[in-house]
């Protein structure tokens, strides 16, 4: 999958925090999604081949929501120490270990699916899933302005 304007961000002379955040956040939005479509076809895909017969448990959808309010402090602090600096790589590098981290709920949400989990825990889930894509986000205009100030990579 080709990025648009991501040769451009690592190897212009002058980088504009607009240009910068564009691309990081497509970055972040292309990896994100992709580990929630992955996640979700296979919860879909389990339902098919075994249906659930058993009755959702509460307890283990409260307990997904639980693991699942840990990864936003985890993916601001990975991301926070693999960022550090006004380096474009750093930067770039800082963005997609977030969009990872902060797309592990996606696998406790596919996995309540799985399970036949019902009502709230299961929409918590998802309402954690959307605060951390909108965190992530905003993470990524962070990481832009660093970007923005540090100087092009030497091209191979």
């Amino acid at each position: 999958m080709r990025i648009p304007g991501l040769r451009h961000y690592l190897e212009a002379p002058e980088l504009g925090r607009a240009q910068a955040a564009l691309v990081l956040r497509g970055v972040f939005a292309a990896m994100f999604l992709a580990q929630l479509a992955v996640a979700l076809v296979l919860a879909v895909a389990m339902r098919v081949i075994d249906p659930v017969t058993t009755r959702p448990s509460p307890l283990l959808g409260w307990v997904l929501v639980a693991i699942s309010v840990l990864e936003l402090p985890l993916g601001w602090a990975l991301a926070s120490v693999a960022g550090r600096g006004p380096d474009r790589r750093r930067a770039l590098s800082a963005v997609l270990l977030s969009a990872v981290v902060l797309s592990t709920p996606a696998w406790f949400a596919a996995l309540a699916l799985a399970t036949g989990q019902r009502g709230l825990p299961v929409a918590v889930l998802w309402g954690v899933l959307a605060v951390y894509y909108a965190t992530g986000v905003a993470f990524a205009g962070r990481f832009a302005s660093r970007a923005a100030q540090a100087p092009p990579l030497p091209s191979d």
